[in-house]
């Protein structure tokens, strides 16, 4: 038969293991932080889009420096939430599974985004559509001046997603991220593919 440990040396390995088991439970179950989220750089709010079947979707969800939207000349990284859609990731990078499935928010360097997000509440979110053969055009474009975003982006479980609002009930997600000078001055804006439809 075969000795095992002392009761007094077992009591120390448990203990580390247990310790040991709940940060990587901890770190598994919390979405990964954004370093340099930019979204509502004004502190106004500025940081909420609509659903009408799943209401409000937060771009800088638990604050300043949290695991927030990440508006880069090449696309979006980090994460938006909403109580009824859940957690959003913009871009396969946030969860390590870019090998698996790949997807992102792209912006093409002027602020016109395309490409997909994903959520477990909200399926498959895409932010562009330009072929009339496919679908009614839609997108999702940043103001290269304001850093406002404009448009609907299509979920296919909740349905359209706007970023912006008219008065009465103005709302908007806005970002300080702007295109990269050529040159010495900005690229000129381009108007976008597709004529964004009203918002309510």
């Amino acid at each position: 038969m075969g000795q095992s440990e002392p009761l007094s040396r077992q009591g120390p390995i448990v203990a580390r293991t247990a310790a040991r088991m709940v940060v990587a439970l901890l770190c598994l179950l919390a979405p990964p932080t954004a370093l340099a989220e930019n979204v509502d750089p004004q502190g106004d709010g500025s940081r909420y889009a609509w659903s009408e079947n799943a209401g409000w979707i937060n771009a800088e969800p638990l604050g300043e420096g949290g695991p927030g939207m990440v508006v880069g000349s090449a696309g979006l990284t980090g994460w938006m939430w909403g109580e009824n859609a859940g957690w959003i990731s913009l871009s396969c990078e946030n969860t390590s599974s870019c090998g698996l499935t790949s997807y992102g928010v792209v912006n093409d360097g002027n602020g016109e985004l395309s490409g997909r997000a994903w959520g477990e509440n909200t399926g498959w979110i895409s932010f562009s559509c330009s072929s009339p053969s496919l679908c009614d055009p839609y997108g999702v474009v940043i103001d290269p001046s304001t850093g406002v975003f404009s448009g609907r982006a299509w979920a296919e479980n909740i349905g359209w997603i706007s970023f912006s609002g008219a008065p009465p009930s103005a709302w908007s997600v806005r970002t300080s991220w702007r295109p990269a000078t050529q040159g010495g001055r900005k690229p000129s804006p381009r108007p976008p593919r597709y004529r964004p439809a009203s918002d309510p």
